[in-house]
Protein backbone atom coordinates (compact mmCIF):
# COMPACT_ATOMS: atom_id res chain seq x y z
CA UNK A 1 0.00 0.00 0.00
CA UNK A 2 2.44 2.51 0.83
CA UNK A 3 4.39 1.83 -2.66
CA UNK A 4 1.10 2.09 -4.08
CA UNK A 5 0.69 5.59 -2.69
CA UNK A 6 4.26 6.80 -3.90
CA UNK A 7 3.46 5.85 -7.20
CA UNK A 8 0.39 8.14 -7.21
CA UNK A 9 2.10 11.22 -5.66
CA UNK A 10 4.90 10.88 -7.99
CA UNK A 11 2.61 10.73 -10.94
CA UNK A 12 0.39 13.74 -9.15
CA UNK A 13 3.67 15.31 -9.28
CA UNK A 14 4.35 14.71 -12.43
CA UNK A 15 0.93 16.21 -13.96
CA UNK A 16 1.23 18.89 -11.78
CA UNK A 17 4.53 20.23 -13.37
CA UNK A 18 3.68 18.70 -16.75
CA UNK A 19 0.11 21.45 -16.26
CA UNK A 20 2.58 23.79 -14.96
CA UNK A 21 4.36 23.88 -17.84
CA UNK A 22 1.48 23.97 -20.28
CA UNK A 23 0.45 27.24 -18.33
CA UNK A 24 3.54 28.92 -19.10
CA UNK A 25 4.34 28.26 -22.72
CA UNK A 26 0.14 29.81 -23.12
CA UNK A 27 1.23 32.21 -21.28
CA UNK A 28 4.04 33.20 -23.31
CA UNK A 29 2.09 32.16 -26.79
CA UNK A 30 -0.31 35.35 -25.25
CA UNK A 31 2.29 37.73 -24.59
CA UNK A 32 3.52 37.33 -28.26
CA UNK A 33 0.10 37.31 -29.63
CA UNK A 34 -0.83 40.68 -27.95
CA UNK A 35 2.51 42.19 -29.53
CA UNK A 36 1.70 40.41 -33.26
CA UNK A 37 -1.90 42.16 -32.59
CA UNK A 38 -3.90 38.61 -32.92
CA UNK A 39 -4.53 38.43 -28.78
CA UNK A 40 -8.13 37.94 -29.27
CA UNK A 41 -7.51 34.35 -30.19
CA UNK A 42 -7.21 33.15 -27.20
CA UNK A 43 -8.52 34.66 -23.91
CA UNK A 44 -6.51 35.65 -20.54
CA UNK A 45 -9.20 36.44 -18.34
CA UNK A 46 -8.30 32.97 -16.37
CA UNK A 47 -4.85 33.78 -16.08
CA UNK A 48 -3.94 35.90 -13.29
CA UNK A 49 0.12 36.81 -14.76
CA UNK A 50 2.14 36.99 -11.84
CA UNK A 51 5.68 38.65 -11.12
CA UNK A 52 8.42 37.91 -9.16
CA UNK A 53 10.59 40.84 -7.36
CA UNK A 54 13.95 40.73 -5.97
CA UNK A 55 14.85 43.26 -3.65
CA UNK A 56 16.56 44.66 -0.46
CA UNK A 57 14.72 44.06 2.88
CA UNK A 58 11.64 46.01 3.87
CA UNK A 59 13.04 46.86 6.75
CA UNK A 60 15.19 49.77 5.24
CA UNK A 61 13.10 52.71 5.40
CA UNK A 62 12.36 53.35 1.59
CA UNK A 63 12.59 50.24 0.11
CA UNK A 64 9.88 48.99 2.88
CA UNK A 65 7.58 51.72 1.16
CA UNK A 66 8.75 50.61 -2.15
CA UNK A 67 7.43 47.32 -1.37
CA UNK A 68 4.07 48.46 0.05
CA UNK A 69 4.44 50.50 -3.18
CA UNK A 70 4.50 47.65 -5.50
CA UNK A 71 2.53 44.84 -3.92
CA UNK A 72 -0.80 48.23 -4.07
CA UNK A 73 -0.37 48.55 -7.79
CA UNK A 74 0.38 44.93 -8.48
CA UNK A 75 -2.97 44.06 -6.88
CA UNK A 76 -5.15 47.29 -8.25
CA UNK A 77 -3.64 45.64 -11.96
CA UNK A 78 -4.36 42.45 -11.08
CA UNK A 79 -1.21 40.55 -10.94
CA UNK A 80 -0.22 38.04 -8.73
CA UNK A 81 3.15 39.27 -6.93
CA UNK A 82 5.57 37.38 -4.84
CA UNK A 83 8.79 39.70 -3.17
CA UNK A 84 12.27 37.88 -2.24
CA UNK A 85 14.02 40.34 0.11
CA UNK A 86 17.59 40.09 0.54
CA UNK A 87 20.02 41.76 3.50
CA UNK A 88 22.20 43.87 0.83
CA UNK A 89 23.72 40.67 0.55
CA UNK A 90 24.53 39.67 -3.06
CA UNK A 91 25.12 35.91 -1.93
CA UNK A 92 21.61 35.78 -0.05
CA UNK A 93 19.95 37.02 -3.29
CA UNK A 94 21.77 34.84 -5.54
CA UNK A 95 20.20 31.61 -3.23
CA UNK A 96 16.81 33.04 -3.71
CA UNK A 97 17.38 33.54 -7.46
CA UNK A 98 18.78 29.36 -7.33
CA UNK A 99 15.59 28.98 -5.28
CA UNK A 100 13.19 30.57 -7.70
CA UNK A 101 14.71 28.32 -10.64
CA UNK A 102 15.22 25.48 -8.53
CA UNK A 103 10.70 25.09 -7.96
CA UNK A 104 10.40 24.83 -11.48
CA UNK A 105 7.56 27.30 -11.46
CA UNK A 106 8.32 30.75 -13.65
CA UNK A 107 6.24 34.09 -13.17
CA UNK A 108 5.81 36.45 -16.45
CA UNK A 109 8.28 38.54 -15.32
CA UNK A 110 11.03 39.07 -12.78
CA UNK A 111 11.61 43.17 -11.32
CA UNK A 112 15.50 42.78 -11.03
CA UNK A 113 16.78 45.22 -7.75
CA UNK A 114 20.46 43.82 -7.38
CA UNK A 115 22.40 43.86 -3.99
CA UNK A 116 25.58 44.70 -6.29
CA UNK A 117 24.63 44.62 -9.96
CA UNK A 118 28.03 43.33 -10.50
CA UNK A 119 28.55 40.75 -8.62
CA UNK A 120 24.92 39.94 -9.68
CA UNK A 121 25.33 39.43 -12.76
CA UNK A 122 25.59 35.68 -12.98
CA UNK A 123 21.80 35.60 -11.04
CA UNK A 124 20.54 38.20 -13.98
CA UNK A 125 22.06 35.94 -16.52
CA UNK A 126 20.57 32.95 -15.06
CA UNK A 127 17.13 34.70 -15.45
CA UNK A 128 17.21 36.24 -18.45
CA UNK A 129 18.38 32.28 -20.17
CA UNK A 130 15.05 31.16 -18.50
CA UNK A 131 13.20 33.08 -21.31
CA UNK A 132 11.50 35.18 -18.83
CA UNK A 133 11.66 38.73 -19.38
CA UNK A 134 13.41 40.97 -16.77
CA UNK A 135 12.76 44.28 -15.69
CA UNK A 136 15.89 45.92 -13.99
CA UNK A 137 14.82 48.54 -11.05
CA UNK A 138 16.82 51.06 -9.02
CA UNK A 139 20.26 51.28 -10.97
CA UNK A 140 20.53 51.97 -14.11
CA UNK A 141 21.78 49.68 -16.63
CA UNK A 142 25.29 48.98 -16.88
CA UNK A 143 27.18 47.58 -20.07
CA UNK A 144 27.34 44.08 -18.69
CA UNK A 145 23.45 44.05 -17.82
CA UNK A 146 21.52 45.55 -20.53
CA UNK A 147 21.95 42.69 -23.06
CA UNK A 148 19.92 40.40 -20.24
CA UNK A 149 16.97 43.14 -19.10
CA UNK A 150 13.92 44.87 -21.06
CA UNK A 151 14.56 47.87 -19.65
CA UNK A 152 14.66 49.86 -16.64
CA UNK A 153 12.39 51.47 -14.19
CA UNK A 154 13.67 53.88 -11.44
CA UNK A 155 15.26 57.22 -10.34
CA UNK A 156 17.60 59.36 -11.88
CA UNK A 157 20.85 59.01 -10.10
CA UNK A 158 23.13 61.50 -11.56
CA UNK A 159 19.81 64.33 -11.53
CA UNK A 160 19.63 63.31 -7.96
CA UNK A 161 23.25 63.52 -7.16
CA UNK A 162 23.29 67.04 -9.37
CA UNK A 163 20.55 68.42 -7.75
CA UNK A 164 22.17 68.23 -4.50
CA UNK A 165 25.17 70.06 -5.87
CA UNK A 166 23.67 72.58 -6.95
CA UNK A 167 21.62 72.94 -3.79
CA UNK A 168 25.26 73.01 -1.85
CA UNK A 169 26.56 75.22 -4.14
CA UNK A 170 23.55 77.51 -3.40
CA UNK A 171 24.27 77.05 0.42
CA UNK A 172 27.98 77.33 -0.01
CA UNK A 173 27.51 80.78 -1.87
CA UNK A 174 25.51 82.15 0.74
CA UNK A 175 27.54 81.62 3.69
CA UNK A 176 30.29 82.88 1.59
CA UNK A 177 28.10 86.41 1.11
CA UNK A 178 27.74 86.48 4.79
CA UNK A 179 31.00 86.39 5.28
CA UNK A 180 31.72 82.85 6.32
CA UNK A 181 34.90 80.61 6.24
CA UNK A 182 35.26 77.11 5.45
CA UNK A 183 34.39 74.26 2.43
CA UNK A 184 34.64 70.57 3.06
CA UNK A 185 32.74 68.23 2.04
CA UNK A 186 31.93 65.06 3.48
CA UNK A 187 30.53 62.57 1.75
CA UNK A 188 28.34 60.08 3.02
CA UNK A 189 28.08 57.30 0.17
CA UNK A 190 26.65 54.26 -0.80
CA UNK A 191 28.70 51.27 -0.63
CA UNK A 192 31.23 51.82 -3.72
CA UNK A 193 30.30 48.60 -4.82
CA UNK A 194 26.82 49.67 -5.48
CA UNK A 195 25.33 50.41 -9.20
CA UNK A 196 24.27 54.08 -8.42
CA UNK A 197 27.32 55.44 -6.28
CA UNK A 198 29.56 55.94 -8.99
CA UNK A 199 27.03 57.76 -11.73
CA UNK A 200 26.10 60.01 -8.07
CA UNK A 201 29.62 61.01 -6.89
CA UNK A 202 30.63 61.94 -10.53
CA UNK A 203 27.32 64.31 -11.40
CA UNK A 204 28.06 66.10 -7.70
CA UNK A 205 31.57 66.51 -8.14
CA UNK A 206 30.97 67.66 -11.45
CA UNK A 207 28.17 70.18 -9.90
CA UNK A 208 30.68 71.57 -7.36
CA UNK A 209 33.35 71.90 -10.00
CA UNK A 210 34.49 75.55 -9.97
CA UNK A 211 32.94 76.48 -6.31
CA UNK A 212 35.14 77.02 -3.02
CA UNK A 213 33.57 73.52 -1.84
CA UNK A 214 36.62 70.36 -1.71
CA UNK A 215 35.45 66.87 -1.05
CA UNK A 216 37.75 66.04 1.95
CA UNK A 217 36.71 62.50 2.78
CA UNK A 218 34.29 59.60 1.19
CA UNK A 219 32.93 56.96 3.58
CA UNK A 220 31.13 54.00 2.48
CA UNK A 221 29.91 52.07 5.24
CA UNK A 222 26.95 51.09 4.20
CA UNK A 223 22.97 51.53 4.14
CA UNK A 224 20.40 53.23 6.70
CA UNK A 225 21.02 55.49 9.71
CA UNK A 226 23.17 53.29 11.76
CA UNK A 227 25.69 53.00 8.93
CA UNK A 228 25.47 56.69 8.23
CA UNK A 229 26.14 57.26 12.06
CA UNK A 230 28.95 54.90 12.17
CA UNK A 231 31.04 56.03 8.83
CA UNK A 232 30.26 59.89 9.97
CA UNK A 233 31.76 59.30 13.58
CA UNK A 234 35.24 57.91 11.43
CA UNK A 235 35.25 60.52 9.34
CA UNK A 236 34.58 62.91 12.46
CA UNK A 237 37.71 61.41 13.70
CA UNK A 238 40.16 61.29 10.44
CA UNK A 239 39.18 64.81 9.54
CA UNK A 240 39.67 66.54 13.30
CA UNK A 241 42.73 68.86 11.80
CA UNK A 242 40.78 70.01 8.94
CA UNK A 243 37.42 70.26 9.95
CA UNK A 244 34.16 69.38 8.33
CA UNK A 245 31.53 71.92 6.78
CA UNK A 246 29.04 70.48 4.47
CA UNK A 247 27.88 67.22 4.56
CA UNK A 248 26.80 65.13 1.55
CA UNK A 249 24.57 62.04 2.35
CA UNK A 250 23.57 59.53 -0.75
CA UNK A 251 20.55 59.14 1.10
CA UNK A 252 18.90 60.94 3.73
CA UNK A 253 18.67 57.44 6.03
CA UNK A 254 21.96 57.35 5.67
CA UNK A 255 22.57 61.73 6.18
CA UNK A 256 20.53 61.32 9.47
CA UNK A 257 22.57 59.13 11.29
CA UNK A 258 25.07 61.22 9.65
CA UNK A 259 23.90 64.00 11.44
CA UNK A 260 23.40 62.34 14.64
CA UNK A 261 27.26 61.76 15.05
CA UNK A 262 27.98 65.36 14.16
CA UNK A 263 25.62 66.94 16.67
CA UNK A 264 27.10 64.33 19.18
CA UNK A 265 30.81 65.63 18.28
CA UNK A 266 29.50 69.60 19.04
CA UNK A 267 28.85 70.25 15.67
CA UNK A 268 25.52 72.63 15.47
CA UNK A 269 23.82 71.71 12.30
CA UNK A 270 22.84 74.36 9.51
CA UNK A 271 25.77 76.84 11.18
CA UNK A 272 28.96 74.59 11.59
CA UNK A 273 27.90 72.21 9.09
CA UNK A 274 25.29 72.49 5.96
CA UNK A 275 23.90 69.08 5.35
CA UNK A 276 22.40 68.04 1.65
CA UNK A 277 20.67 64.99 1.48
CA UNK A 278 18.94 62.68 -1.60
CA UNK A 279 16.18 60.12 -1.53
CA UNK A 280 13.64 62.00 0.74
CA UNK A 281 13.27 59.20 3.08
CA UNK A 282 10.14 61.01 5.32
CA UNK A 283 11.75 62.89 7.75
CA UNK A 284 11.10 67.05 6.98
CA UNK A 285 11.44 67.64 9.78
CA UNK A 286 15.57 67.79 10.05
CA UNK A 287 14.27 70.39 6.82
CA UNK A 288 11.94 72.13 9.02
CA UNK A 289 14.81 72.36 12.29
CA UNK A 290 17.24 73.93 9.77
CA UNK A 291 19.82 70.61 10.42
CA UNK A 292 18.85 69.52 6.78
CA UNK A 293 19.25 72.35 3.64
CA UNK A 294 17.76 70.35 1.34
CA UNK A 295 16.99 66.85 -0.61
CA UNK A 296 16.01 65.36 -3.93
CA UNK A 297 13.03 63.91 -4.05
CA UNK A 298 12.94 60.52 -4.55
CA UNK A 299 9.22 58.60 -4.23
CA UNK A 300 9.34 55.07 -2.85
CA UNK A 301 5.58 55.32 -4.27
CA UNK A 302 6.65 56.61 -7.80
CA UNK A 303 9.74 53.95 -7.96
CA UNK A 304 6.82 51.03 -7.23
CA UNK A 305 4.18 52.57 -9.37
CA UNK A 306 6.77 52.83 -12.37
CA UNK A 307 7.76 49.13 -11.83
CA UNK A 308 4.52 47.93 -12.60
CA UNK A 309 3.67 50.30 -15.00
CA UNK A 310 6.43 48.95 -17.45
CA UNK A 311 5.73 45.16 -16.54
CA UNK A 312 2.20 46.23 -18.10
CA UNK A 313 3.34 47.91 -20.95
CA UNK A 314 5.64 45.02 -21.87
CA UNK A 315 3.04 42.13 -21.04
CA UNK A 316 0.59 43.91 -23.34
CA UNK A 317 3.02 45.20 -26.24
CA UNK A 318 5.80 42.86 -25.49
CA UNK A 319 7.93 46.58 -25.74
CA UNK A 320 8.57 48.96 -24.07
CA UNK A 321 8.58 52.70 -25.87
CA UNK A 322 11.76 53.61 -23.63
CA UNK A 323 14.00 51.52 -22.65
CA UNK A 324 14.82 53.88 -19.92
CA UNK A 325 12.01 55.33 -17.63
CA UNK A 326 12.90 57.65 -14.92
CA UNK A 327 10.97 58.65 -11.91
CA UNK A 328 10.90 62.55 -11.42
CA UNK A 329 14.02 63.64 -8.98
CA UNK A 330 13.13 66.99 -7.93
CA UNK A 331 15.12 69.01 -5.13
CA UNK A 332 13.71 70.12 -1.98
CA UNK A 333 14.06 72.92 0.43
CA UNK A 334 12.80 74.93 3.19
CA UNK A 335 11.41 77.43 0.78
CA UNK A 336 9.39 75.03 -1.59
CA UNK A 337 8.53 71.72 0.65
CA UNK A 338 5.42 72.94 1.04
CA UNK A 339 4.09 73.41 -2.08
CA UNK A 340 5.84 70.33 -3.69
CA UNK A 341 3.09 68.07 -5.18
CA UNK A 342 3.86 65.48 -8.08
CA UNK A 343 1.47 63.15 -10.01
CA UNK A 344 1.84 59.63 -9.13
CA UNK A 345 1.96 56.86 -12.04
CA UNK A 346 -1.96 56.14 -11.21
CA UNK A 347 -2.30 59.79 -12.15
CA UNK A 348 -3.58 60.91 -8.69
CA UNK A 349 -1.45 63.89 -7.13
CA UNK A 350 0.38 63.50 -3.89
CA UNK A 351 1.65 65.81 -1.28
CA UNK A 352 5.57 65.59 0.08
CA UNK A 353 4.56 63.73 3.25
CA UNK A 354 2.92 60.90 0.79
CA UNK A 355 5.18 60.76 -1.59
CA UNK A 356 8.18 60.73 1.11
CA UNK A 357 6.84 58.67 4.17
CA UNK A 358 4.77 56.09 2.31
CA UNK A 359 1.82 57.39 4.29
CA UNK A 360 -0.26 56.87 0.98
CA UNK A 361 -3.74 55.31 1.04
CA UNK A 362 -3.93 55.56 4.70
Amino acid sequence: MQLLAMVEVAKWNRLKFQWEDIMTLIKKFMRTATAAGVAGLVSTAALAESIVSFNGPAGEAYIGRFIKGIKETAALKGYDIKVFENQFNQAEQDQQVQQVLAAGVLPDVFIWWPSDAVAGLGSLRALAKTGVPVLKINQLPNEQDKQYIFGYAGPDDRLRARNAGYMMREAAAAKKAAGGEGYNVLVLSYPHSYGGYGLSINAFKEAIAGSDLKIIDDVDEGFGQANGYKGAAKAIAANRDEGIHFVYGMDDAILTGGIKALEEAGYKMGEDVIAVGTVCNGDKQLIEEGKQFGTTLQSPLHEGQLAIKMVEEYLQTGALANYINFTPNPAVTATNMETVALRGFDGKLYGIDELCSGAWGG
